[in-house]
């Protein structure tokens, strides 16, 4: 809990006349006001006096004092009213220098510089945070003369708005000073600033996830601290880039395997304050050391081409892997590439692993796997390989091409190349989408050679997607095809066989195959290795169909290879997930939770209540919240079960007795009512380990 001390004060008069030093906190936000704001700001003040309103309230300011004094503030909320309020200040001094300078003197040192201060050059009161307040300097200093700014720009506002008002620079001056009225709410010694600021900021621009994150982290330093720490945050979202600061934290928290959930975006601070700020012995500044460390692992895999890697291999692969543009992956590489690091894997691993990956996600797509559960897939897999590489002491790299050929469910299992085949043979590839295309056609054409960027190419514009085969058969393309053109096209037309970049003309589309062949940029003369193999083609049928056809698969299998693991396929002995176990047809002959010794049991029946019981020891009050949810059927009071079909569970007697639903049901349900129990406890399936009595083919 927190205590606040908020009084209602004139922001000018009070606020800014009494205090010698309003700093804005480095971590804070830049001035951002624009011409919206200001003239709501002005209108708000016309209407106070219209309506002869004696105060005109404009929202609270929160001030910190505990790391400085009463007469020197930090700004923690309402940085952009201060700021703008100052910027009016001082075009009304600028006005009034010569019709009324008294007053322009009064203005000057009672709200805008500080004639006592002589730790800043130019004496002003408000100090914005660094690179506005060079900027606020100009301003204060040259007035109309200062370098065009945000500030500028805002000042020019306020002198614009007093030259054309029917109301005089005085009138203006009196409305700032006796009518503008703020709550001011200060933090006292032993205060959480951040969590008063999370509680009344409501209005303006909503901070972001990593802003929530940087003010924490920053708060509660020193003055000389912050500007330390500011440094490697700046660090931080240079090394990212600022756009992907969110989303940066969001894989580093899924990363350090709390759940085996991805976080959620709306949580990525909460989760950050619960799992690394409340931890014992949090430092601060060696917390932001660590993220500067993993902010360059994830900027290699992010941006590849912007960083030197000792083995080019794995900067091929990861610009690869780049192209399928799939975020979902990213916490488990940096997972990986921490193993690196860490000496926990060799290199040569580490690009085994990169190499299986682009194997995989490439074979989903060309398939048409859906993406849907691939980030749930990929915040578990690291714990599922790393398992599996400890009990069967194989490397990890051979470890997840077993997961990911043999354990994994079916939706997720490495495509074969029967699959691989099928999809090939029938599948319409002209309307998939353009992006997966373009790396399709990108990744076969160059399997041998000099790598050709055929992606960045079609995606600035240089190739299109051509129908070798058009869409629409002139008499001439008919009579080529043969009495059968239309079956022909219809079973061709849109497959992989018939499809490939060109920068043709789109006049030429339709022409002959010899045509488009010989043709000025036609296939013949084409850059693209892909379309070369055209050129010794005398005419496009079935026959020359089905040789590409053939030619691609021959490519595919090579290019995105299905690892080989011939003696490692999943004993009865191993120990797989429950998360990764589909129980329609197998038997359970064990289990263990949380890495506890290993319980024998004969049913999954026998474990449902197993885990239950366990559960209902660790966390009763799970249970009891369960039983309070009148909509809940799973879990009740044993005194309001009214059916046979529930069994109590053993345990704690401090409380009211709870039982358990226990109907018939099958396998499958009843892992789903464990993943309910589990997650109601704060778990899940992923902590339970069972061993199976299944053959494997």
């Amino acid at each position: 809990m927190f205590t606040l001390q908020g009084s209602p004060e004139l922001i000018v008069s009070e606020v800014i006349q009494n205090t010698q030093k309003i700093y804005i906190p480095i971590y804070q936000r830049r001035y951002s006001w624009g011409k919206e704001q200001l003239q709501r700001l002005v209108d708000d003040m016309q209407t106070a006096r219209d309506h002869d309103l004696k105060q005109y309230f404009i929202g609270s300011l929160i001030l910190d004092t505990s790391q400085t004094g009463i007469s020197e503030v930090a700004v923690i909320d309402g940085q952009q009213r201060l700021t703008t309020i100052s910027l009016f200040l001082i075009a009304l001094r600028d006005i009034m220098v010569n019709t009324n300078p008294e007053t322009s003197r009064m203005i000057t040192e009672r709200y805008l510089i500080d004639s006592y201060d002589h730790s800043s050059l130019h004496h002003n009161r408000l100090k914005p945070v660094p690179g506005d307040e060079e900027q606020y300097i100009d301003v204060l200093i040259h007035g109309e003369s200062a370098q065009p700014s945000l500030f500028a720009s805002n000042y020019q506002f306020f002198r614009d708005l007093i030259n054309t008002s029917s109301l005089t620079a005085s009138t203006w001056f009196s409305l700032l000073r006796t009518q503008l009225q703020t709550m001011v709410i200060t933090v006292q010694p032993g205060d959480d600033a951040q969590l008063i600021f999370e509680s009344l900021n409501s209005t303006g621009l909503s901070l972001t996830e990593s802003d929530k994150i940087r003010n924490y982290l920053l708060m509660s330093l020193s003055s000389e601290e912050q500007s330390k720490a500011f440094e490697t945050w700046q660090e931080i979202e240079r090394i990212v880039h600022p756009e992907n600061i969110s989303t940066f934290y969001r894989h580093y928290l899924t990363s350090l395997a709390r759940s085996s959930k991805p976080v959620k975006k709306g949580r990525i601070y909460i989760d950050y304050r619960q799992y690394i700020g409340l931890k014992p012995g949090f430092d601060r500044y060696a917390e932001l050391q660590i993220e500067k460390d993993v902010a360059l692992i994830y900027a290699q895999i992010q941006f590849p081409n912007d960083y030197d890697f000792s083995d080019p291999r794995t900067k091929q692969l990861l610009d690869r892997l780049s192209e399928l543009k799939l975020d979902v992956m990213m916490p488990y590489l940096l997972q990986v590439f921490n193993k690196y690091q860490e000496q926990k894997i060799t290199l040569n691993s580490l690009n085994e692993v990169l190499a299986v990956l682009l194997s995989y996600l490439a074979r989903r797509l060309f398939v048409g796997m859906p993406s849907t559960g691939l980030n749930n897939f990929f915040s578990s897999l690291d714990r599922q390989v790393t398992r599996l590489s400890q009990n069967r002491n194989i490397s990890y790299d051979t470890a997840l091409k077993v997961v990911l050929t043999h354990t994994v469910k079916e939706n997720k299992i490495f495509p074969n190349n029967q699959v691989v085949h099928q999809a090939l043979v029938t599948k319409d590839y002209y309307h998939i989408r353009t992006e997966s295309f373009w790396f399709i056609m990108n990744e076969l054409n160059n399997l041998h050679g000099e790598p050709q960027d055929l992606f960045k190419k079609s995606e600035n514009g240089s190739y299109s997607i051509e129908h070798i085969m058009p869409q629409t058969l002139s008499n001439a393309w008919q009579k080529s095809l043969g009495e059968n053109w239309h079956d022909i096209q219809m079973t061709w037309l849109n497959r992989l066989a018939n499809l490939t970049l060109t920068g043709f003309n789109s006049q030429m589309s339709n022409h002959l195959f010899l045509e488009k062949r010989d043709a000025p940029n036609g296939y013949r003369m084409s850059g693209i290795k892909l379309n070369q193999d055209l050129a010794n083609v005398s005419s496009w049928n079935t026959a020359a169909l089905e040789q590409r056809q053939e030619d691609l698969y021959s490519r595919i299998l090579e290019v995105w290879p299905i690892p080989q693991v011939p003696d490692l396929a999943i004993k009865n002995t191993d120990w797989i997930s429950l998360e990764d176990t589909d129980p329609k047809g197998k038997k359970p002959l064990a289990f263990k939770f949380h890495q506890q010794s290993s319980q024998p049991i004969k049913s999954w029946k026998e474990l449902y209540f197993d885990v239950a019981n366990l559960l209902w020891l660790n966390n009763p009050a799970a249970f009891f919240q369960m039983a309070n949810n009148d909509s809940e059927w799973l879990v009740k009071y044993t005194s309001e079960v009214d059916s046979p079909d529930y069994r109590e569970l053993s345990g704690p007697n401090d409380g009211q007795p709870i039982s358990l639903f226990a109907g018939n049901s099958s396998a499958t349900e009843r892992k789903k009512y464990m993943q309910r129990l589990l997650s109601a406890s704060g778990d899940s399936l992923d902590n339970v380990e069972i061993r199976l009595n299944q053959p494997h083919a």
